[in-house]
């Protein structure tokens, strides 16, 4: 069943520090092991990523396993549910999504009029429904190893052939890279014994799942590929974000972006480097990788970025 409820008072989660931005936080409220939470997650992906719909929201998820308590006070009974947080306010709330048109609904006020269009097929949940290069013209062929093209082909048909092709390879490196995080997560060291079936090497891979999980599903764009992606995945969210935008509004491709990023590193002296050791407790080191791994970052980048935000504080 679902509940949708516009609040005029009551508290929002608080900050732990001031936010970026004064836009609205919407609050994806889930469980990791929930069936509904992942399609909801996939609905919501769609109608972030339309028209820039992400521009709207500053998103938060909240595991109501991890943190219950930030699940009560948003007054989310149920999980999945989104909640709408403005000047610290619940300002409104939807439990038991089913589907982008009630997403899209629900989000109608912040909205722009124009972007309120959305699909309810689960094949649109992510980036749109893929397109696969199939034979729609005589003496058309398309095989694991071989493609088969006439002669009089049209250059707009070969265009389009093209965009398909590379709109599927960008994809499969997405699919590749989710499936290398599930597996490093839910398997271990199990998961290097399927390695080899991708011809891909398991340090390929390993940098496959770190980026995808840098970036949950609703802050993937659809325009950009996996590669610029990657440029940015070391970076905190919201410079990710930040570079993201200018990408695709100046049509950067990943050499582009990668060039003016270089633009912005340090200096020599800034960027000298100097080596640290650390001699911890076992328990202690355990909880610091799991620290890590909720994350998304690896253990020495996440006690990089603890310090420094320690430091800026």
């Amino acid at each position: 069943m679902t509940t949708i409820e516009h609040v005029r008072n009551g508290a929002g989660p608080r900050a732990g520090r001031k936010r970026p931005d004064s836009r609205p936080m919407l609050c994806f409220v889930y469980s990791p092991t929930s069936g509904p939470s992942r399609r909801a997650e996939g609905f919501l992906a769609q109608v972030l990523q339309r028209r820039q719909n992400h521009r709207a929201f500053v998103l938060q998820r909240v595991n109501s396993v991890e943190r219950p308590d930030l699940a009560e006070k948003l007054g989310a009974s149920t999980v999945p549910a989104l909640v709408v947080v403005e000047g610290r306010r619940v300002r409104a709330r939807l439990e038991g999504l089913s589907g982008c048109k009630e997403i899209e609904r629900f989000l109608e006020p912040w909205l722009a009029p124009q972007d309120l269009e959305a699909a309810d097929d689960p094949q649109d949940a992510v980036g749109g429904p893929l397109e696969l290069p199939l034979p729609t013209g005589p003496q058309e062929s398309f095989a694991r190893l071989a493609m088969g093209l006439p002669p009089a082909l049209s250059f707009d048909r070969w265009r389009s052939i093209g965009e398909r092709i590379c709109g599927v390879a960008d994809a499969s490196t997405w699919w590749l890279a989710d499936w290398a995080a599930f597996g490093e997560h839910c398997y271990g060291e199990r998961y290097r014994e399927a390695v080899a079936i991708t011809g891909l090497g398991y340090q390929t891979l390993r940098n496959y799942a770190w980026v995808a999980r840098r970036f949950e599903v609703s802050r993937r764009r659809d325009s950009l590929s996996f590669a610029h992606h990657a440029e940015v995945a070391a970076l905190p969210p919201a410079e990710q974000d930040e570079w993201l935008d200018r990408a695709e509004a100046n049509q950067w491709s990943r050499n582009d972006l990668r060039a003016r990023l270089r633009a912005t590193e340090p200096s020599d002296e800034e960027s000298r480097l100097e080596r640290l050791r650390l001699e911890v407790s076992h328990a202690r080191a355990e909880r610091w990788r799991n620290a890590a791994e909720s994350g998304g970052l690896e253990l020495p980048e996440w006690i990089i970025c603890v310090a420094d935000s320690a430091s800026a504080s």
